[in-house]
């Protein structure tokens, strides 16, 4: 039989890349009074397997070291022993390491580059399992959500999002369309009527229903837009998601594509808690992706940290993917949260222009598959 000893810390994930990459008969968690309840979220996760935990004080060496001795006698001496020691206390990881050091067993240490180190020879080996977007999320206790695949969209949503692009990028007629119906509707929290019209500075007409959008200048008709979305690819800056999440489809490594993923409160599995606009997952961490066309607050920012640090750990990597360069404050604080971040068309060194996103994209699946 196989036993694995896994220390109990703050973060579950690699104690289940652990299990999963070693395939444990048994495993036991050493765990503190105030490590204990997380194992809520793992257990049901890994219910095929025998289970044991064991508590002490997580700053105590010899109560430790007493703890995981007293299991190790317990073991047929013909089990093969191994310890995770990715989790707990640094007093935790010392005292298993003498007892490896001792009793001349093994043990591993999980990076956060997609390797583990081995013990007590310290070799670097790549990490070979993958991990589907339901267990992130399971391991973190929020199962339930909703979401879309590139697939859900028609060619005629993407070709729809092409010319909002165009459009967009062609002047300021864009800009003072949403902003006129953001005042009058969104900010005010109002449905969008499902068709209307609105004159706009006298010269600017928008006539729109639940599958057109057509926008009249001087009388002159300069666009027309057909889509079942066509409300949210135009009024809500959808276009933009769709058109950031068709360039990264290109890299088609990764292991699942996620649009609009809303994570619903577990009181209430109705309400949306937090949208990712794109998510990825690459096997080995997860990646979100936040996308501005128009203006970027400092709360957009501070979703971003939240949301990593909740659903993704210390692993995952956040993107801000922007239409246009955003203020030095907000720049500064994406370096300051180690969030990546791209833009459309404005010139800036300090920041990667969007043609470089897929290439970030394609070198974190790579560090994924290494």
């Amino acid at each position: 039989m196989n036993h694995q000893i896994a220390l109990v810390g703050g973060q579950l994930l690699p104690i289940y890349v652990g299990i999963k990459e070693f395939s444990p008969d048994k495993i036991h968690f050493i765990v503190s009074k105030e490590s204990i309840e997380s194992l809520s979220n793992l257990k049901p996760m890994i219910s095929g397997i025998l289970q044991n935990d064991y508590r002490c004080n997580a700053f105590d060496f010899y109560e430790i070291k007493s703890v995981c001795e007293k299991i190790i006698q317990k073991i047929n001496p013909q089990d093969t022993i191994i310890f995770n020691l990715t989790g707990g206390t640094k007093i935790m990881v010392l005292a298993c390491q003498a007892i490896i050091h001792e009793k001349g067993l093994s043990g591993f240490y999980i990076n956060q580059d997609d390797s583990f180190l081995v013990l007590p020879s310290y070799k670097r080996n790549p990490i070979s399992t993958e991990l589907t977007a339901k267990e992130f999320f399971d391991i973190s206790g929020h199962n339930t959500y909703n979401y879309k695949t590139i697939k859900n969209f028609t060619e005629e949503d993407i070709k729809t999002a092409v010319k909002i692009k165009n459009f967009a990028d062609s002047g300021f007629k864009y800009k003072l369309i949403i902003g006129t119906f953001r005042k009058k509707y969104f900010n005010k929290g109002d449905l969008l009527p499902s068709a209307g019209s609105e004159v706009i500075n006298k010269s600017l007409k928008v006539f729109w229903d639940q599958t057109s959008v057509n926008i009249e200048y001087r009388n002159k008709n300069i666009l027309k837009l057909n889509s079942k979305i066509v409300q949210d690819l135009f009024f809500r800056a959808f276009w933009w998601e769709l058109m950031v999440a068709k360039q990264i489809t290109s890299a088609k490594n990764y292991k699942e594509l996620f649009l609009g993923f809303e994570l619903n409160f577990k009181s209430d599995k109705k309400a949306t808690k937090n949208e990712i606009d794109i998510l990825i997952n690459t096997g080995k961490k997860l990646i979100f992706i936040e996308c501005k066309s128009g203006l970027v607050k400092q709360e957009d920012v501070n979703k971003m940290k939240i949301v990593k640090q909740t659903y993704g750990g210390i692993i995952s990597k956040s993107i801000l993917v922007c239409r246009e360069l955003p203020n030095q404050s907000i720049i500064e604080k994406c370096k300051e949260l180690d969030i990546e971040l791209f833009y459309s068309f404005a010139l800036n060194k300090e920041v990667n222009p969007l043609n470089k996103l897929l290439n970030v994209i394609i070198d974190l699946e790579r560090k994924a598959s290494m």
